[in-house]
């Protein structure tokens, strides 16, 4: 079973998300309510092939999973337009295979390079829908350290692409574009002071109060040595390693070093500790890995008591002294396995070390994901980022294990006003139930890649919000159904009648649903009408892909062939619009006369699982008397009965059956269309 809190609502819903639709998601939440645990649960136990990418490489270590530039073949500058990532085969084959890709701390990543993981996905899964189809998750909190940004040449090029003084990864183009719920954790599991959880909330939400920061500066302090080992957090590197370097200098013991392992491939920027671990009696030490036995966890402070040349002893602050186990961590890559359909984890390396560092002090930016019983905040050069305040007191468990150097301004407790913003549409109940329902009605269809029905039950929807009044979600739901349609022939006649509410509709939303109603309702010049009066307000492929499938069904081929002129003009063929390619092909071939097999061949390659692109491929061809060409001379009896005179519905009897039991055939049956050459 898996682990779910049944009083953690916000849990429920994520899962539901994540186990019954194939819908996108932010899972956001503060400091320790779980949101890591969750992922962990959720991915032991749902069925579906699951990628991990995070945008560091000791985040990836840590999440158990690859880096995004890794992955996806990004370059480490800013990613332009049209920025496409070099993926190998085997990273290809993984990602065709995936059904999920969790993105952890993504508030790290800037919009650029979110913009880049889009354009990649949909160029090398051939998909123009968002991120090409895939459910992605998207995890981290936006309170805490924002996407670091090298002042000059790179902060210019993003502020002239974005419009923006703020890089964080929904105002990238791809997440703008799409409806991302945003579900927050709420219920804590870290802290269990009821007081301080209040004054964290108040400095996360930037309405910090007189008494708060009173509280808070009834902490300023000296540790003393009865506190045992308190790690102290400073804002920059440079202060960590001088405080750490100093402190060691200090000890007046013999220094030991002890030197890491490295098998495989393990990037040095990936090492959780340092490669060279110098100590000495008396220093002080962070634990970096949780004990398997639960002796101590990751950020568990102590003292080193006894160093050998092959042996590490730490006494932590409860008294007891262990003897310390070298660790490892690996390294992981995303493989396909054709042979068991999975996608697996490939170990590719293997670092080991003693899972410890020098720990007097550390930056803010690294203890993010750490919990300390005890720290001491270093407040001596201020804190100069939004959301650092908070990150840094969000590290400690209670109040009284805070202790100050000064005292805190109102000013620390910074948070911007973006965030606060976007954060306001967080745990929208009314938004998340309708991805939830949407989600479901498509889900089944979309894992055994049954566009048609996907569509048809994505019609429906729409026409059931509409008649509700919620024209939002109609107009949200159109979307998805103009995205995932590639023949629409089964949804002529799936409407009965058109709402009236949105019959005398002013707005162009009111518009556009009743075009797209009256079309499959085959009042084709109703259709027509209302798409004409949306262009003159909102021109958009949408609407234009209306107004030709109306043209068309009125018999106005020629009309309907400038349309998709002007259609063919705005989208891309790196990432192609299925539908569109499916139209032009047919209205081409049968109607006007021009050449349309190579853009039904094109379909079939975007397409390999879509039944009916195959179908559509071979009408064509044998209205023309083409067949189509074994491939050196190879027999399948698949390739046969394309090419033999059997009914659409045997062959596709075929087609399905083969897809359950001979799938090579299918693959063989693809290539040969993939090969054939039209001289068009």
């Amino acid at each position: 079973m898996i682990q779910i809190d049944p009083e953690n609502h916000e849990q429920q819903l994520a899962y539901d998300l994540v186990a019954n639709t194939n819908s996108s998601f932010f899972l956001t939440g503060r400091a320790g309510t779980g949101k890591t645990t969750f992922l962990q649960n959720v991915q032991k136990f749902v069925d579906k092939q699951f990628i991990t990418l995070a945008p560091t490489g000791v985040a990836a270590i840590l999440a158990g999973g690859d880096t995004i530039h890794s992955f996806f073949g990004l370059p480490m500058d800013v990613c332009m337009p049209g920025t496409c990532g070099k993926m190998g085969q085997a990273k290809i084959l993984t990602l065709l295979h995936a059904d999920t890709i969790i993105i952890d701390e993504v508030s790290m990543v800037r919009c650029d390079v979110m913009d880049a993981i889009d354009y990649t996905m949909r160029t090398i899964l051939r998909n123009n829908m968002p991120f090409g189809g895939k459910q992605m998750i998207f995890v981290g909190d936006m309170f805490q350290l924002p996407p670091v940004i090298k002042y000059g040449t790179e902060r210019d090029i993003l502020r002239d692409l974005y419009q923006t003084e703020d890089f964080f990864f929904y105002k990238s183009n791809a997440v703008r574009g799409m409806r991302l719920v945003k579900i927050e954790f709420v219920k804590p599991y870290r802290q269990e002071d009821a007081g301080f959880l209040n004054i964290l909330e108040h400095v996360r939400l930037n309405n910090v109060t007189p008494e708060d920061i009173m509280r808070l500066n009834q902490r300023v302090s000296t540790p003393s040595e009865t506190d045992g080992a308190i790690i102290t957090l400073v804002s920059i590197n440079k202060t960590a390693d001088e405080i750490n370097q100093k402190r060691l200098d200090e000890i007046d013991a013999e220094e030991y070093v002890y030197e890491g392992t490295v098998e495989g491939k393990f990037e040095e920027k990936r090492f959780p500790v340092e490669l060279y671990l110098r100590l000495k009696v008396g220093a002080q030490v962070m634990f970096t890995r949780n004990d398997q036995f639960k002796r101590w966890a990751n950020g568990t402070l102590g003292t080193v008591s006894k160093l050998t040349k092959e042996e590490i002893s730490v006494t932590l602050n409860n008294g007891q002294t262990h003897i310390v186990p070298c660790c490892s961590w690996e390294s992981y890559s995303y493989e396909y396995n054709r042979d068991e359909r999975k996608i697996k984890k490939e170990l590719t390396g293997t670092f080991c070390q003693y899972p410890l560092k020098l720990a007097w002090a550390i930056t803010v930016h690294k203890s993010q994901g750490l919990t300390f019983d005890k720290m001491a905040l270093d407040l001596s050069r201020g804190l100069f980022a939004a959301g650092q305040l908070y990150v840094a007191l969000s590290r400690v468990r209670f109040l009284d294990g805070l202790f100050l150097s000064k005292n805190v301004i109102p000013q620390y407790a910074h948070t911007s006003r973006e965030i606060l913003d976007y954060a306001s549409g967080y745990n929208n109940v009314k938004q998340i139930e309708n991805e939830i329902e949407s989600g479901k009605a498509v889900n089944c269809a979309l894992q055994q890649h049954n566009y048609d029905e996907a569509a048809k039950q994505y019609l429906l929807l729409v026409a059931r919000k509409a008649a509700t009044g919620d024209i939002k979600e109609a107009i949200q739901q159109s979307k998805r159904l103009l995205d995932i349609l590639v023949c629409d022939e089964h949804l002529f006649g799936s409407i009965t009648e058109i709402p009236h509410c949105i019959l005398h509709g002013n707005h162009w939303s009111s518009n556009f649903l009743t075009a797209l109603l009256n079309l499959y309702a085959n009042k084709y010049e109703e259709a027509l009408w209302y798409s004409e009066r949306v262009l003159t307000v909102h021109l958009c492929p949408e609407v234009l892909y209306i107004k030709s499938r109306a043209l068309t069904k009125l018999g106005k081929y020629r009309e309907a062939d400038e349309v998709n002129c002007q259609l063919a003009s705005v989208f891309d063929m790196a990432t192609p619009d299925a539908k569109v390619l499916y139209m032009i092909a047919m209205l081409n071939e049968m109607h006007v006369g021009e050449p349309g097999l190579d853009l039904m061949k094109r379909l079939v390659e975007i397409r390999p699982r879509y039944n009916g692109g195959i179908l559509a491929m071979r009408k064509l061809m044998k209205n023309k008397n083409l067949t189509l060409k074994h491939s050196s001379g190879a027999f399948c009896e698949l390739v046969d009965m394309f090419n033999s005179d059997v009914s659409d519905e045997e062959f596709m009897s075929l087609l399905i059956e083969c897809r359950e039991k001979s799938a090579r055939s299918v693959s063989y049956l693809i290539r040969c269309i993939k090969k054939q050459e039209f001289n068009q």
